[in-house]
């Protein structure tokens, strides 16, 4: 966060509503993006803030904090940080002859994507932005030729650039977006289509559970952190890690879409507690509480479902927060058509479930009020183990007498002769 400490969030009417998530996802995904050229999700961002009376400020790297902090507590009380990026794979004009477009692609993609599909340009400077923030495309073109590169000598080409010829009456600057030519936003049942889940799916995840913490005027202290670059090397996140734009005594919690191939997660399944992803792993303690408070939601509300992976298809902020100090977590939906990989070599629209979303937002919702016990959530575990330990402690003494004298027990009845005092508790259970 900025060096300054803002002022608490003012009161909210109590009449306002929270948003539709539907009208949420609608008027967030559609906002045309690519690293380094956030600029109309950065306008969306403060838009919402405005509408809602929430401190909104941009740090030197341009990542945008949106802070939620209501009542007498909240100064005292440590900051839950929410994180998603705000960029998505994508082309960018370097270079206009003619009708011949010349094009950089940033993000990651297999070089296999991209010749023969068309492409939507939007301008760099929003001049042909709409009136609900989403983009007007101010020409079509068509792929003619791809370029990539091997990180590995012989091993897959990733998508860096190509050439793309524009169609009659469009127009196009250096520097523009040219964004592949699938739907902005299409709801089938419960699953979105959208061109660009990854991330402001996530982004949309963090909005809603500040946009009902303040419609619910609900104590907290929550921090929505969207940042930059993410798609070519998590440069916004790594950016304000090091230069400590976090609270030191933050929360930081990576939110993301992840990939649901070669089985990973299921889509529908509920939201995803991501216990690291292709290089690391997160605090345990993060995880632990993230856990108990989902198992909480799911007694609490039969409906709840969730889902704890690892979800190593790539690498995720939470790296970044994590090497750099802060106690870290991440949360996660599961994609279809990561990055717009659609089959058959073709892209395709990135699919998540609103089911899920609506779960994960839940989850955020509950982290924000259990924030204050979060202190006593590991020493919790501890004790759930030292009672293990005790109770288990006599029938291990004298079942292991037998290992130093006579023939081996016969142990087929162990479970049913444990001195317990208690039931088994679902963790016990889950040790099995």
């Amino acid at each position: 966060m900025p060096a300054r400490r803002p002022t608490p969030s003012p009161p909210t009417s109590s009449k306002r509503k929270p948003t539709p998530l539907r009208e949420l996802v609608r008027e967030t995904v559609s906002i045309p993006t690519a690293a380094y050229l956030e600029g109309a999700v950065v306008r969306h961002l403060r838009r919402f803030a405005a509408e809602r009376g929430l401190d909104c400020s941009l740090d030197r790297f341009g990542n945008v904090h949106i802070e939620y902090r209501r009542g007498r507590r909240s100064r005292n009380r440590r900051p839950l940080v929410l994180g998603a990026h705000m960029d998505h794979p994508g082309f960018v004009v370097t270079a206009v002859k003619g009708r011949r477009l010349t094009l950089e692609f940033r993000g990651g993609i297999s070089a296999e994507y991209g010749k023969g599909e068309q492409l939507r340009i939007y301008p760099v400077d929003g001049s042909a932005e709409s009136h609900d923030g989403a983009g007007a495309a101010t020409g079509v073109a068509l792929v003619t030729s791809v370029e990539g590169v091997s990180r590995v000598r012989g091993g897959p080409r990733r998508l860096t650039g190509g050439k793309a010829t524009l169609e009659q009456g469009g127009t196009a600057r250096v520097g523009d977006l040219a964004l592949w030519d699938v739907p902005e936003c299409r709801f089938r049942g419960e699953i979105v289509h959208a061109r660009q889940c990854d991330d402001l799916i996530g982004a949309v995840s963090v909005l809603a559970t500040l946009d009902r913490l303040a419609a619910a005027g609900a104590d907290g202290h929550v921090v929505g952190l969207f940042t930059r670059a993410e798609e070519v090397g998590l440069c916004g996140a790594s950016a304000a890690a090091r230069a400590r734009l976090l609270p030191e005594d933050a929360v930081a919690i990576a939110v993301e879409t992840s990939s649901k191939a070669a089985g990973r997660a299921d889509q529908g399944g509920g939201p995803i507690i991501r216990v690291g992803d292709a290089v690391h792993i997160f605090s345990p303690r993060v995880t632990e509480w993230m856990t108990a408070l989902a198992q909480q939601l799911a007694c609490d509300h039969g409906g709840f479902a969730y889902q704890r992976r690892l979800m190593d298809g790539g690498t995720t902020e939470a790296t970044s927060y994590d090497l750099y100090g802060y106690e870290t977590g991440a949360a996660c939906v599961a994609l279809g058509n990561y990055h717009n990989a659609g089959p058959r070599g073709r892209v395709a629209a990135e699919t998540v479930h609103l089911g899920d979303l609506e779960g994960l937002v839940q989850l955020f919702g509950r982290m924000a009020a259990e924030m204050p016990r979060f202190q006593r959530s590991l020493p919790a575990l501890k004790r759930r183990f030292d009672d293990l330990g005790r109770e288990a402690a006599p029938l291990l003494r004298s079942t292991a007498k037998a290992f130093r004298q006579g023939p081996p027990p016969d142990n087929s009845s162990a479970r049913s002769t444990r001195q317990m005092t208690r039931p088994p508790s679902s963790l016990e259970l889950a040790l099995e």
